[in-house]
């Protein structure tokens, strides 16, 4: 298994060095998690795996508050956790694995990662994944919503036609359609196809029809498959969602205020105002403006005394005029009147008349205040000047507050942004054929073209397995992401790389979403303890005499480890606490319980796991899904491959002979079993000494016919309790090394995924791997963590084509 320990070299004395004195908040002990995946979209029986970077919140330096990080898997369709592990941080990275069996649904999957001091009250550490029977579907369905929405019956039918992927219609397929919203389904239909491959379901009495998802299950002789669409109103009005936010937080009567805005259809997707108006009371045009990036835009506004405002969108025609901010009489305003690379000029003004002249100017980051200045207005108002190149990369807080402490102005800044890893790559071709070496380059530096010892996580897919979420990488994560409220809109474009387009489009982020919705400080989620986010074993006080109820305390567990067996006493609620170092003892195997002097007594587990088990769906922060522009948004583009996947089909089978346990702890923990799945998926191949162990539930040859593997049973009755998760080794052929190989076909979609790839002093790495069977582009995504504290993210295309 692949070790973390190499990446300490990198991280002893990472420091900050700030030219400013540093009032720090009681924040410290918090944590940020980034997750990356191998991909995003699966098939069943396919392996995911990820990477977890654990940050402190403030810093963004690694770690080292503790040594576990918990795991869930959760299914959307039945808010359900199928997977929980615990796995082992090593100085604020670690690297997982889960085995998607086929046994799961088809559906929305959301992966949650959390430590003891990363659960808040907003849940962001999550990835999205989506989990397909087969990523190119048997049958195909074209969905037309025209003329199936009659508002005054409130009635729904969509005209649905179910096709091969040759082209062929398919009758007489069963169709089980749903509309939904949200979580919530609404209605139901289970119709069939007729002569011409359509069927038309009709759904009744609908009560909303905004954000409305159709899915579709067509079960038919060509195999069963699922689909999932928005359902695309036909509608002549537009319905958004149009927000105006002026700068600092208020506009004051006589003040030239920027005011900015933003527009987002009513399923969060921006939309673009291309001209717009301002009104007075009177309909007297006072100034226009339209959009600039993602729907938001801004524009200068001076109020008049005694007048009043609206705004009506003239393109796209929406009908609703929106009302403007309320205009206060007297106040202050907080601006942002320059922005260059080293500082930021503020202006701070009051209107005439209004009383207050000591203030107090602040500069917060991620909880940690940077700057304090008492502040003596005058008649013209007072500019400041910050400089930045103290500041860490991020967002900013520019907070104005009386002698009471009263907040009266706030403005959030991005700083710093180009203060960046830059990675540039060398592929050794342009194009490859199946089964070829690619030997690639990379070199990673930072903003003053300086190499830099980095961390990089490495995945290279098949295009076809693109993701359908609308993801973050490392950078925009840490960022930006994690640092407001609410989803943003392809966070990942806000580092594209032109400083001046990005430093744009971030502040109109900051003067819109982010306004007045800064997460510093992090609340701790509502009635969580430390005793919920503690590990234990305690006995049941059910299946205990109530005679004994009292004496619980001091009882005598047996606990048996790889490492031998000991003996250990309870609480005074009857509880013994798993500390990090025996689950860090027991990685790979299994913690054995017993207590023998309370006869008939059960044994209980707790975890955070029980705390989150509670959680509904929507508690979790979920990427959004990105839907194509085509009806069928989930047909992922096909490339013509000469391999072809056998149908699924399986063949129940169970093992005969297994190893027999001969009582040591070794024993009773690992058992015997010496079975083993060789790089093809063969089970004990004659042709390969060794491999991976089996994975119970999965789907390999065996005596040549592909069978379900069942697992050896346990070899001890007694509770146990699993030590940190141990991650095989990720499989990839070596032809140069073993060129008889080249026989087999080759059908791995994932050519690579390497979390923990280390540079050189020079910021430099090699990486080789051989391509596939599979004839495509193949999206290399990279995500760089430095010994400096910078981070980075690349994206570009390796093209297999013969």
């Amino acid at each position: 298994m692949k070790k973390h320990f190499s990446r300490l070299f990198l991280l002893v004395g990472l420091q900050i060095f700030l030219s400013i004195g540093l009032l720090a908040q009681n924040h410290a002990e918090d944590e940020s998690i980034y997750l990356q995946l191998n991909k995003s979209v699966f098939e069943l029986g396919e392996d995911l795996w990820f990477s977890a970077t654990v940050l402190n919140a403030q810093s963004l330096l690694p770690s080292n508050i503790g040594i576990s990080l918990f795991v869930e898997l959760r299914s959307k369709a039945e808010n359900q956790i199928v997977f929980k592990e615990i796995f082992e941080i090593s100085n604020g990275f670690t690297e997982g694995h889960i085995f998607l069996a086929d046994t799961l649904k088809q559906g929305e999957y959301s992966l949650f990662a959390f430590t003891r001091s990363s659960v808040s009250d907003v849940v962001k550490n999550t990835k999205s994944i989506l989990l397909k029977a087969r990523i190119t579907p048997s049958i195909l369905v074209d969905v037309d919503f025209d003329n199936a929405f009659m508002r005054d019956q409130n009635i729904l039918s969509p005209n649905i036609k179910v096709v091969r992927k040759s082209g062929e219609l398919v009758t007489n397929a069963k169709v089980n359609a749903e509309v939904w919203s949200e979580n919530k389904r609404l209605a139901r239909v289970k119709t069939t196809t007729d002569g011409s491959g359509i069927t038309k379901p009709v759904f009744n009495k609908l009560k909303t029809f905004e954000n409305l998802t159709l899915k579709v299950d067509v079960a038919s002789n060509s195999g069963e498959e699922q689909f999932e669409l928005p359902v695309t109103l036909p509608s002549n009005e537009q319905r958004i969602q149009f927000n105006l936010m002026p700068e600092g937080g208020s506009l004051v009567e006589g003040i030239s205020t920027q005011i900015a805005f933003k527009a987002v259809h009513k399923n969060g997707s921006p939309i673009n105002i291309d001209s717009a108006v301002v009104m007075d009371e009177g309909g007297k045009v006072v100034t226009s403006f339209k959009s600039r990036h993602n729907g938001m835009g801004s524009f200068y506004f001076l109020p008049l005394p005694s007048k009043y405002y609206s705004v009506s969108i003239i393109s796209p025609k929406i009908d609703s005029v929106f009302s403007f901010p309320k205009v206060f009489d007297a106040g202050f305003v907080l601006n942002v009147s320059r922005q260059t690379e080293n500082d930021i000029l503020f202006a701070i003004k009051k209107s005439e008349g209004f009383d207050g002249d000591s203030l107090t100017f602040s500069i917060e980051q991620r909880g940690q205040l940077f700057y304090e200045y008492k502040i003596i207005m005058s008649r013209d108002g007072v500019p400041l000047k910050v400089p930045t190149m103290g500041l860490p990369r991020g967002i900013i807080k520019a907070s104005l507050s009386n002698s009471v402490g009263q907040k009266l102005a706030e403005r959030l800044v991005f700083v710093n942004n180009q203060e960046r890893l830059n990675i540039t790559y060398e592929l050794n071709k342009t194009n490859y054929t199946t089964k070829e070496r690619v030997d690639l380059k990379l070199k990673v530096t930072d903003d003053r073209g300086e190499q830099v010892l980095t961390s990089i996580g490495m995945s290279v897919v098949d295009e076809v397995f693109k993701s359908v979420f609308d993801e973050d990488n490392i950078v925009s994560y840490f960022y930006l992401s994690n640092e407001i409220r609410g989803r943003v809109h392809n966070p990942k474009g806000y580092f594209s790389g032109e400083i001046k387009t990005d430093s744009e489009n971030l502040d109109l982020l900051m003067l819109t979403q982010g306004w007045r919705s800064y997460r510093w400080p992090r609340m701790t989620s509502e009635g969580l303890s430390d005793s919920d986010l503690k590990v234990s074993v305690k006995i049941n006080p059910n299946t205990v005499a109530k005679k004994v109820l009292k004496v619980l305390d001091k009882q005598k567990i047996q606990v048996v480890s790889m490492f031998g067996a000991s003996t250990l006493s309870t609480d005074k609620n009857g509880e013994l606490m798993l500390t990090d170092s025996m689950l860090y003892w027991s990685k790979g195997a299994k913690i054995f319980f017993k207590t023998d002097q309370l006869e008939g007594a059960l044994l209980d587990f707790h975890t955070p796991f029980d705390v989150t088990s509670t959680w509904d769906w929507s508690k979790l922060d979920q990427q959004k899904r990105i839907f194509a522009s085509n009806k069928n948004w989930n047909i992922l583009p096909q490339i013509d491959n000469d391999v072809r996947r056998l149908d699924d089909f399986v063949v129940e089978s169970n093992q005969d002979e297994y190893g027999l346990a001969r009582g040591n702890a070794r024993n009773i923990i690992k058992g015997t079993n010496h079975d083993y799945v060789c790089m093809f998926d063969i089970l004990n191949c004659k042709n390969h000494s060794s491999g991976r162990k089996p994975r119970d539930g999965e789907r390999i040859m065996i005596n040549g016919v592909l069978k379900t593997y069942v697992a050896p049973k346990e070899a001890n009755t007694t509770s146990y309790f699993n030590g940190y998760y141990e991650v095989p080794e990720v499989y990839e052929p070596d032809y140069d090394k073993v060129p008889e190989d080249r026989v087999f076909t080759d059908y791995r979609n994932s050519l690579i995924w390497r979390p923990s790839i280390l540079t050189n002093e020079n910021g430099e790495a090699e990486v080789s791997f051989f391509t596939s069977d599979i004839r495509s582009i193949f999206n290399v995504h990279i995500d760089a963590y430095g010994g400096n504290g910078q981070m980075g993210a690349i994206k570009f295309d390796i093209k297999v084509l013969k």
